[in-house]
């Protein structure tokens, strides 16, 4: 409980009373406002369930199963809820698999009880969907159906009816056998086994499939209505597997994270049979429920949405989930009757909202943010894109003829929502009409529409050519994005600055730079709007030099002899030099202002001059200097004194390197030891000469930046050996290595023109950049997420993978559709700007999910990411984002709160932009290793809102920003006031009927914003 903040600690203080206090309930929902970190409070809660079961001597095993709408939030919150106080083992599973899972936890030892953490995603679980599931889950049934008296005919012919989706027989059958093998070694849990076998004979399934078998005989395909019977059979003994798998979970906690995206799961009568799947599991004798939402029940509705959402419908489902007591029911609907007549009477209502708030408190609590007010954080910048042109109307013209030949209606929205549509169209009716048009031949009549539409050119994006973005609204991003010379930074300034930052940082700096979330509601626009905003950045990077040009920090060789040790001891760790020269040391000596570069590299100088061996210098010595064997002959250039060539060959590369490169790099990392040890020669005559060399590698360089970085984070405490501190460095080295290794940064830094071989212009970026304040806080972010415990290699090795994943992020392949030319689809490459979420939810979209929120949750590129509602709700997309971009006026007030809840969050950029504008001096002042940690500390000190300020609120320069861009003559506009209007007053309808008419009335008696009227849900520690 130590990492959690005061009102989370109360949460999970009063979540406990409440599962083991007098009168307790098995089921309780945390509904805490968005970003305020329910998976923080559910791993609080977690920590201290194990810590009770421990010591229940009939508890044998804990089991969690955490359950959330998708792979990427399960990945998201899958560690936070885990913790760093338990081991831990986490699967990540179908009810169908866990007859193999089950032994494997059984076996999982940890010294005590073992502790296991089951993730599933409805789709894959509950939900029938794909009825034929994966390749695994059919090999699996072939193992639980096969027959000792088969013979190989029948065996082949079982096979052929599970194959169904698998492309051949051969490879699901080599699937099937690795999952017997995987069956054999190490069990089946026979509980699984002997429930799918009883339900499966008493649903005669077993006599149909064996059916099925005979049936198929020798031959060798299925034909007729077999495959449809195949699927279908296989649909339902998965059903039954899945049975099976819910009655051998023994959950001491189920938490059900995001959950009104499955809300069916919860309505036994109407959710199916997916809902009755999961009360099995819900009603398990020993499990306790935890739900987290912000919204879990949808808590304002207009009148034409009632058909699909009703919030008075949606939240006496779920009190009927918490509570099946009717009488407590009917209590609660008849107080919130009567606060509705109060609240529209203008009555005093707090005798009536404390009953309301002794009732719901039996089994769910919320906490909100401070009301609006001094502490806001919120700006609104509101952008007309009212630069339309005359090709723009055109563009619509031509879609409209288009959708009217081709039978598929095209309204002002398609035109609105993305630009070059007829290039992105791609899920559309109107796409796929278009591409059997395409395909059998178009007509003369399309031919013509399609020549006067506005589509994208391949020819001139292959050359990297002025492409007219198309759309308005785009023009106007791009205008707040690339138009301010984002294109030239690999990476966002540091909040925290530690000397005056060179251009093309400085201005990006001053101008309060954030990254761009863009929420549309239309499934055209995060493409479009990723493809040609990467572009524009690409193009402007490579104006003039469409050729990429050769790659220059590879490490080369020469006649099998190392041939870029100036590349090398860029991204070496070098401990002795990276001490002397730490930029942040000299910022601490004058922490009331802020230094230039030339006085901080000065005084680094000094530092090093005071330190430099005689031997590094000798007026006889002659030829050219070489800077690189200055840095290696400092002394401290090794981690320790048994380090290996091996030691950082493998930590120094991709593991994809090819053979080649790995002995490239393992040439110059033995000429490395070799020259460390050598000290019979000077490296330079003129000791002045020497230190110049010296100080910008030793300041600048990534590796030694990396290694100080981490270096802040370590304390006495911890078990971080020296060795492991240098690997981690050297692997966040490599990923920077990466960036400027890339086409696109090499042309960059030749347009900034910096002078001087390229690893020096390196260097000059670097130092702009104040890299070393940015690393800081970056690994400050990433350690601070990771709990309160000792740091240990492994720990510090994570830490640095997960930068490099940043930093090694692939482009995104984006495919535009070429009507003109079908067969030529337009390919255009995106990194600046990114989509997040596909159209599946299948592993490798997940994987892709995963890492570009890891990568948008890094000062690095991208700087803009687009999505739909796919990042609307439980992603965390505020570590250097505070702007919101909402591409189209939300449908509803509460889809503000939610989209812009995704950069409110705990620790966000605007937070500590603001944190470190105010506390910068007291941080620098702070014995504290770590100046994040301690400026954070000085504004705790002066906080009257317990941990939300500064955590979560803390107003300054920086805010979180709402952009609109509406169109002139349209009702975007409109349509956001009365969005605002309604947002003011919706939480007073909180538990009523037709929201929309008593808003109404409440506007009628001039009522305006009280929170004082509001429910108050808070847990009693905070009220």
């Amino acid at each position: 409980m130590s990492g959690l903040k005061d009102f989370q600690r109360d949460t999970v203080d009063y979540i406990l009373e409440r599962y083991f206090g007098s009168d307790p309930t098995r089921r309780f929902l945390v509904a805490d406002e968005t970003g305020l970190g329910k998976s923080v409070v559910a791993g609080g809660l977690v920590a201290e369930l194990i810590e009770r079961l421990n010591c229940d001597d009939s508890v044998q095993r804990i089991d969690i199963v955490y359950i959330c709408s998708n792979q990427d939030i399960a990945a998201q919150n899958l560690a936070r809820l885990a913790g760093p106080q338990h081991q831990t083992h986490t699967v990540s599973s179908r009810l169908t698999l866990l007859g193999l899972q089950l032994p494997e936890l059984r076996q999982h030892d940890t010294g005590g009880k073992p502790v296991n953490f089951v993730s599933f995603t409805p789709g894959t679980s509950f939900d029938k969907g794909w009825r034929t599931g994966k390749a695994e889950e059919r090999a699996l049934l072939y193992y639980l159906l096969k027959r000792p008296d088969w013979d190989g005919w029948q065996r082949k012919a079982a096979l052929r009816v599970l194959q169904c989706t698998s492309r051949s027989l051969e490879r699901f059958q080599q699937r099937c056998d690795a999952v017997a093998y995987r069956a054999d070694s190490a069990g089946f849990e026979a509980t699984v086994l002997e429930g799918f076998q009883r339900r499966a004979r008493e649903r005669k399934l077993l006599d149909r499939f064996q059916t099925m078998v005979d049936d198929l005989g020798r031959r060798t395909a299925l034909t007729g209505s077999e495959p449809e019977q195949a699927r279908e059979i296989v649909g339902e003994l998965r059903g039954v597997l899945a049975q099976a798998g819910v009655d051998a979970l023994e959950p001491d906690l189920i938490v059900l994270d995001e959950f009104q995206r499955f809300r069916h799961l919860l309505d036994r009568d109407q959710g199916g049979e997916a809902a009755e799947l999961a009360h099995h599991l819900f009603s398990h004798p020993d499990a306790r429920v935890l739900l987290l939402s912000a919204t879990p029940y949808k808590p304002f509705t207009y009148a034409e949405e009632s058909a699909t959402d009703d919030h008075h419908a949606d939240l006496n489902t779920v009190l009927r989930f918490l509570c099946a007591d009717e009488g407590w029911n009917s209590a609660i609907r008849v107080q919130l009757s009567v606060y509705r007549d109060a609240l529209v009477a203008g009555a005093d209502t707090g005798a009536i909202r404390a009953e309301v708030r002794r009732l719901l408190l039996r089994v769910m609590c919320r906490t909100e943010r401070p009301a609006p007010g001094e502490h806001t954080m919120l700006s609104e910048h509101i952008t007309p894109a009212d630069d339309l042109d005359a090709a723009d109307i055109r563009s619509f013209v031509a879609m409209k003829r288009l959708g009217t030949e081709l039978g598929a209606p095209v309204n002002l929205d398609y035109w609105k929502s993305a630009p070059y549509f007829l290039n992105f169209v791609e899920g559309y009716q109107l796409g796929h009409r278009l591409h059997d048009a395409l395909q059998n031949g178009p007509s003369d009549r399309v031919r013509d529409i399609l020549a006067s539409a506005r589509l994208l050119d391949p020819d001139v994006i292959v050359g990297y050519g002025l492409v007219d973005l198309g759309n308005s609204k785009l023009r106007k991003l791009a205008d707040q994005t690339v138009g301010q010379d984002w294109w030239q930074l690999l990476w966002m300034p540091p909040s925290l600055q530690y000397y005056r930052l060179g251009e093309p940082f400085a201005r990006a700096a001053e101008q309060q730079m954030t990254k761009r979330l863009v929420f549309s509601s239309w499934n055209a626009t995060p493409t479009a709007v990723s493809a040609l905003l990467s572009y524009e950045a690409e193009r402007r990077v490579r104006k003039d030099r469409p050729d990429p040009p050769r790659s220059r920090l590879d490490y080369r060789t020469d006649d099998g002899k190392a041939a870029a040790m100036s590349t090398l001891v860029l991204f070496w760790p070098h401990p002795g030099l990276a001490y002397e020269c730490d930029p942040q040391a000299v910022a601490r000596t004058h922490p009331d202002r802020l230094m230039s570069l030339p006085e901080v590299e000065a005084a680094c100088r000094a530092r090093l001059g005071e330190a430099l061996p005689d031997n590094l210098h000798g007026e006889h010595h002659t030829g050219e200097r070489q800077p690189w064997r200055a840095v290696l002959r400092w002394p401290g250039a090794l981690p320790s004194p048994d380090f290996t060539a091996a030691d950082a060959v493998n930590v120094m590369q991709d593991p994809d390197t090819p053979e080649e490169t790995y002995l490239g790099l393992q040439r110059h990392v033995e000429h490395v030891l070799t020259t460390v040890t050598d000290d019979r020669e000077p490296v330079g005559a003129d000791p002045v000469g020497v230190l110049d060399e010296l100080v910008p590698i030793g300041m600048h360089a990534p590796g030694n930046v990396a290694w100080r970085a981490l270096r802040r984070l370590v304390t006495e405490e911890d078990e971080v050996t020296p060795l492991g501190l240098w690997s981690a460095a050297a692997v966040i080295g490599d990923g920077l290595r990466s960036v400027f290794n890339r086409p696109d940064s090499m042309a960059l830094l030749d347009r900034l023109d910096l002078g001087g071989h390229y690893w020096q212009a390196v260097l000059q970026y670097c130092a702009a950049g104040g890299l070393q304040a940015v690393l800081d806080e970056y690994l400050h972010v990433l350690h601070s997420s990771a709990g309160d415990r000792k740091c240990t290699d492994d720990d510090l090795w994570h830490l640095a993978s997960t930068v490099w994943a940043a930093l090694t992020l692939r482009p995104a392949p984006y495919v535009a559709s070429n009507p003109l030319d079908y067969q030529r689809p337009i390919r255009i490459m995106g990194r600046f700007a990114l989509r997040y979420g596909g159209r599946t939810d299948n592993e490798a979209t997940a994987d892709r999910t995963k890492a570009v929120r890891q990568a948008f949750n890094s000062p690095f590129w991208p700087f803009v990411v687009s999505t739909t509602s796919a990042g609307q709700e439980g992603i965390d997309f505020h570590t250097y984002c505070s702007a919101v971009v909402h591409w189209n006026t939300p449908a509803n007030p509460v889809d503000f709160e939610q989209r812009e809840g995704r950069v409110h969050r705990f620790g966000g950029h605007a937070v500590r932009r603001n944190v470190a504008a105010r506390h910068r001096a007291e941080a620098l002042c702070s014995p504290t290793t770590d100046v994040w940690k301690a400026a954070y500390d000085a504004a705790r000190e002066t906080s009257h809102l317990g941990d939300l300020m500064p955590y979560w609120v803390y107003p300054g320069p920086a805010t979180i920003e709402r952009h609109l861009l509406p169109l002139p003559l349209s009702r975007d506009l409109p349509r956001y006031r009365q969005l605002q209007r309604d947002l003011a007053l919706y939480r007073l309808t909180f538990g009523q009927p037709r929201q929309e008419d008593m808003l109404t009335l409440l506007a009628s008696t001039g009522r305006t914003t009280d929170m004082g009227e509001v429910i108050d849900l808070r847990p009693p520690g905070r009220t």
